[in-house]
C-alpha cells in the first residue's frame, strides 16, 4: 500500500487530476497525505475517510469553530481527542464533533465541484476568497 501512496502523491506533484475517493467517489478532498515524522495515510476531508499505509480504514472525528467575525476553521482529530481553533482558542471535546460534510446536506463544501481537475479546485476555492490548498485539495 506504501508503493499505491507514493504513486498518486507523485501523480499530484505532477499535476494529475484528483483521485475519487474509495468510498463517496467524490474528488477534491480525498488525497494522499502525511504528517511528521513520517505517518503516510489516505483521507478524505468530506466524508471522513481515512486509512493510514498498511492498515484498515479507521474513524475519525470533524471539529468545526464559526463565529460571528466570520472565521470558519475545521480540524480532523482521532475520536479521543480534543482541539482548540488555532483562530479564536475555542476548545471541543468529542461530544462536540460535528457531521462531515457528505451528510450535511446544508455544508458549503457541496457547492465544490465533484469531479475536476487540478486548476478547477484553485479555482473554486479562489472564488470563495481561500488560499487555494496544496493541489487544490484540502
Amino acid at each position: 500500500m506504501e508503493a499505491e501512496w507514493d504513486q498518486e502523491d507523485t501523480a499530484l506533484k505532477n499535476g494529475a487530476d484528483p483521485a475519487p475517493c474509495p468510498q463517496c467517489r467524490r474528488r477534491g478532498f480525498y488525497a494522499p497525505r502525511w504528517a511528521t515524522p513520517s505517518r503516510k495515510y489516505f483521507a478524505c476531508k468530506f466524508c471522513g475517510y481515512w486509512q493510514d499505509v498498511g492498515k484498515p480504514p479507521h474513524e475519525i472525528i470533524r471539529y468545526e469553530c464559526r463565529n460571528n467575525d466570520g472565521h470558519c476553521v475545521a480540524d480532523w482529530k482521532e475520536p479521543q481527542e480534543s482541539w482548540r481553533c488555532p483562530e479564536c482558542g475555542k476548545t471541543f471535546d468529542p461530544q462536540e464533533a460535528v457531521e462531515w460534510p457528505a451528510d450535511d446536506p446544508d455544508h458549503c463544501w457541496h457547492s465544490a465541484p465533484e469531479q475536476g481537475t487540478q486548476d478547477d479546485y484553485k479555482t473554486y476555492w479562489q472564488s470563495k476568497g481561500v488560499k487555494p490548498p496544496r493541489f487544490g485539495i484540502p
